[in-house]
């Protein structure tokens, strides 16, 4: 079955890659309506419908209502997706679950695709969502899903960037290389990374609506190295800097924290998170998505951290620090 536009159910569409989808639903026709407990931008598309509750204990503005499409954006437990599927009961004609490649039991090869095992638990399932725990609660939230609903799609993708990203990981090297100087980076730099665009997913999830493949898809832009990366923003931003690279055995000298205070970057020694940046998505891109270049998502992140004024960056280091660094390795 297609679906050409329709009703469309948000769970969590204010923050990040909800708000992404939730743009590219209303300007593709749907008609929205946005769950989400009112915290953060309450004040966006006041074109949609919105319900207020948390996924936590308040579901009673979802029990009425019919939508062709659920996108579950928030679901970090499997105790939310039971509830959410009890509530919604057959209300809903197909449902989009957004778990992530953290799910996988191991990442220590390259090219993990979407029939790779996922992690599993003896005994007790957590009661939190951690950093520990994030992978293995989205896998079994996996589970609930094709559980209670058997129209549905599974999307799990890596690393995701571009504009509204709360976490920096990426904003944080755009803005800092982009600034004239000498900077601190990870070495070697032919380490692999990879990421998609969040615009780029949500396009894309909103074709899924429209086609409802049953199964699951990573998502995810191609790879690239650390070197490329650094080399796309130092070209778009025009600036002429000079690097401090940091090998493994110095930043674990430093204390720095590797996808932290580095961003976007694992230690090579960490071969169980070798594959980490080398998903296979290639279903994915066989089935519609389609990734923007490098230099388009650098542009747009750019304009919107202007636009978003100060801001103390979640990811990376301070400039103090950094210069720190720079005082302290660039005369080994």
């Amino acid at each position: 079955m297609t679906v050409r536009g329709g009703s469309a159910l948000v769970l969590g569409g204010t923050k990040f890659l909800g708000r992404h989808l939730v743009e590219h639903l209303l300007g593709n026709g749907w008609n929205v309506t946005v769950f989400h407990r009112g915290e953060t931008n309450p004040n966006l598309f006041p074109e949609a419908r919105h319900v207020l509750g948390s996924r936590v204990g308040d579901l009673t503005s979802l029990t009425c209502g019919e939508w062709d499409v659920a996108f579950d954006l928030s679901g970090y437990h499997p105790d939310e997706v039971d509830a959410a599927a009890k509530v919604l009961g057959d209300r809903v004609g197909h449902y989009v679950f957004v778990s992530t490649i953290s799910a996988y039991a191991s990442l220590a090869q390259d090219g993990t695709d979407e029939t790779a095992q996922l992690k599993s638990v003896d005994g007790p399932v957590p009661a939190e969502s951690t950093r520990e725990t994030y992978g293995l609660l989205k896998g079994l939230c996996e589970q609930r899903v094709a559980m209670h609903f058997r129209s549905h799609t599974t999307i799990r993708p890596c690393i995701i960037a571009g504009r509204y990203d709360p976490s920096d990981r990426f904003t944080y090297w755009v803005e800092r290389l982009a600034e004239p100087g000498t900077h601190v980076v990870p070495d070697p730099a032919d380490v692999p990374l990879q990421y998609i665009d969040a615009a780029d997913l949500a396009a894309w999830m909103v074709e899924v609506a429209r086609a409802r493949p049953v199964g699951a898809f990573n998502a995810a832009g191609p790879s690239l190295t650390f070197a490329d990366f650094v080399a796309s923003i130092t070209c778009h931003a025009g600036t002429s800097s000079e690097f401090v690279r940091l090998n493994e055995a110095q930043i674990r000298d430093a204390e720095l924290r590797p996808m932290v205070d580095l961003p976007l970057w694992l230690p090579p020694s960490d071969l169980q998170m070798k594959g980490f940046f080398t998903v296979d998505a290639s279903k994915a891109r066989a089935s519609g998505l389609h990734v923007r270049d490098i230099a388009d998502t650098i542009r747009d992140v750019r304009k919107w951290v202007r636009d978003r004024g100060d801001h103390e960056f979640a990811a990376g280091v301070s400039r103090e620090t950094e210069q720190e660094l720079i005082r302290r390795f660039s005369r080994r």
